[in-house]
């Protein structure tokens, strides 16, 4: 991805003009124009509107602009604390950020909170002195940190072969259909009248946290209506989702392990855990098959697996959704 490309993309969306973005970013008009252009060309979509009213983002370029902007902040963050190393402000936490003897774990961002606890577990039975940094990412981004030594472990979906790591199967994560106590009609285990849910609201994630996600969604939908539906929420996080069911504002399907750490009380909306034929992913730990850590992460390794399988065990999603 260009970066310039980026840079004049966020800025013309800021200041909606061409000229002004020019000036704000010193540079001449088309010069910008043709950064502006190459990206759309690399994208293979139309960003932005021009007329004589100015400048208007597309459907496209508002969802490409949130993407932007959390982007470069994220990278001025990250620039702010190195120059704070530059000129030896006080250390503190960002010093703590980089130690190179705490162990850094990895976790999909559908499996938080449910299974830092059992990691934590783990951790503590291998290791107790242990320092740690937990990062929630997707699993695709989670992978590449590993390969690249920037993490120790991170438990993910399977994504295909990666022969730089180690990796042990944990489960196989399934979809499950939430939907309100009230308002909504009862949907039978084998999904036969699931289309009665096609007039209601879909809460859909924007960001999904696996990056296949849109288009394991998108064949639900063909199992479940032929198409997709027409109404939908639209959310980041799996938190907001089940607050909206819970509200009885609209429905969803998500990996159970989103839910996991609710499961074994009361829930406050009805699940129902869907056929395999509708989703079966593996669940995988894995490690740099040769760590740069000076931690022994290979014996570490075994152990939190052992605590994560037992976690899976005391919960059997199939028994606990009835």
């Amino acid at each position: 991805m260009d970066m310039e490309g980026l840079h004049s993309f966020v800025a013309v969306a800021r200041e909606k003009s061409i000229s002004r973005a020019a000036q704000a970013l010193h540079v001449t008009q088309p010069t910008l124009s043709a950064r502006l252009k190459k990206l759309e060309r690399d994208l293979g979509v139309s960003l932005l509107e021009r007329s004589w009213d100015g400048i208007r983002l597309t459907k496209h370029g508002r969802f490409f602009l949130t993407y932007s902007i959390g982007m470069f902040e994220e990278l001025e963050e990250a620039a702010t604390l190195l120059r704070r190393r530059e000129v030896r402000e006080p250390e503190g936490p960002i010093d703590a950020i980089t130690n190179a003897l705490r162990l850094r774990v990895g976790v999909e961002s559908f499996f938080f909170p449910a299974f830092v606890g059992p990691i934590v577990q783990g951790i503590q039975a291998a290791a107790p002195d242990t320092e740690c940094k937990f990062v929630t990412k997707t699993s695709d981004l989670l992978l590449n940190l590993t390969d690249c030594d920037s993490l120790d472990l991170c438990l993910h979906y399977e994504t295909g072969p990666r022969p730089n790591l180690t990796s042990c199967r944990l489960a196989n994560d399934r979809l499950v259909l939430l939907y309100p106590k009230t308002g909504f009609p009862d949907i039978l285990p084998d999904m036969s009248n699931a289309h009665l849910l096609k007039d209601e609201r879909f809460v859909l994630f924007e960001s999904a946290p696996l990056l296949s996600f849109p288009h394991v969604t998108s064949q639900v939908f063909l199992k479940l209506f032929g198409d997709s539906p027409d109404r939908f929420h639209i959310v980041q996080d799996v938190e907001a989702a089940i607050d909206i069911v819970v509200g009885g504002f609209g429905y969803t399907f998500m990996p159970v392990t989103s839910i996991y750490q609710l499961l074994g009380a009361s829930l406050p909306f009805r699940a129902l855990l869907m056929p395999e034929a509708y989703l079966s992913l593996p669940i995988l730990l894995s490690r740099p098959s040769s760590p740069a850590s000076p931690l022994p992460i290979a014996q570490f390794a075994p152990v939190i697996l052992s605590a994560l399988e037992s976690y899976v065990r005391q919960i059997d999603p199939a028994y606990r959704l009835v």
